[in-house]
């Protein structure tokens, strides 16, 4: 009896056809990752790595091309200088640990005041708060500066207008108003972010969820504490991440209001590392600034990341 002879068969052609390089799902993922891993050698890990060896190093402008390896001598010098660990050490850590929380209470609060669809033209709202997080930041902090104008701002002109002790006053040019002022700023271009990124989380909540915890009787802040807000929590987790780095590394802001004054009572570390790096030409000085808070930073990173492990 004669043998009847068959085509391949539909997967044998895929195999072997043009798409059969992608058919190793292990070799796909990694093609499309690809482009990814690159952007991140060339752009983070480079830049990074350079920075690191730059702060390892006397390197200055006009001298050497590439400094003397001098260890982790530019950050002893830098804490034993006073300037830098009671003001700018400081003010790193005050204006992080201060404006953060406050972003993360406002935006929440702001996402579940938009999360209601019975407000009137919610969707409008909704596009209004994101405005001072669009706009441009050189533009947004230099009107800031004109409403902190000690003479003709409109903050000073209302609080005068209504009779407010001590008004005017000198925003920009008094320590503890100053520091005040840039990170009043800082919380009022953050917050936004806080409140988009809430409001994705609030609308995911489970519905059913919250008709169990009705059911059962408990009321909102109940129903808030006990389901809304655990079901979140890695969202403000990954988002506070991202502000703490973010704020910690803070320049436009500061640079543009007080360039670090009055009598260097604003300088951060970003702004400080700027005025080394680029004004005096002392590059390794410059990176090791940008970097001081680097362990502490890390630190956070792996215990969020440690929690949110956990929770997933």
């Amino acid at each position: 009896m004669a043998s009847i002879t068959t085509g391949p068969t539909r997967e044998q052609e895929h195999r072997t056809g043009p798409g059969a390089i992608f058919d190793n799902e292990v070799t796909l993922g990694r093609m499309m990752v690809a482009p990814a891993v690159l952007l991140i050698l060339l752009l983070v890990a480079y830049p990074f790595l350079r920075a690191l060896w730059l702060s390892m190093t006397d390197l200055e402008v006009a001298r050497a091309a590439t400094g003397n390896f001098i260890g982790p001598e530019n950050y002893v010098n830098l804490w034993d200088r006073s300037i830098f660990r009671e003001k700018v050490f400081v003010n790193t850590l005050v204006y992080t640990l201060g404006a953060v929380p406050i972003k993360i209470v406002l935006g929440l609060i702001l996402a579940l005041v938009l999360n209601r669809k019975t407000i009137p033209f919610i969707n409008l709202l909704r596009g209004i708060v994101l405005l001072p997080w669009v706009i441009p930041a050189s533009l947004s902090i230099l009107v800031w500066s004109w409403m902190f104008e000690p003479t003709y701002s409109v903050i000073n002109q209302a609080l005068v207008a209504i009779n407010f002790p001590g008004a005017p006053y000198l925003w920009l040019g008094r320590p503890g108003l100053a520091f005040f002022s840039v990170m009043l700023v800082n919380v009022w271009r953050g917050m936004p972010f806080f409140a988009v990124i809430y409001l994705s989380a609030l609308q995911n909540v489970p519905r059913a969820l919250e008709e169990a915890a009705m059911i059962d009787g408990a009321n909102v802040i109940q129903r808030f504490r006990y389901v809304t807000l655990p079901w979140i929590m890695p969202v403000i987790m990954v988002t506070s991440l991202f502000s703490i780095v973010q704020t910690s590394g803070e320049v436009q802001i500061v640079q543009v209001l007080t360039r670090g004054g009055p009598f260097n009572t604003t300088h951060v570390l970003g702004t400080y590392a700027y005025q080394q790096a680029m004004l005096s030409g002392k590059l390794g000085e410059g990176s090791a600034i940008s970097l001081f808070l680097f362990p502490i930073l890390l630190l956070v990173i792996i215990l969020q990341l440690r929690y949110l492990q956990r929770e997933v």
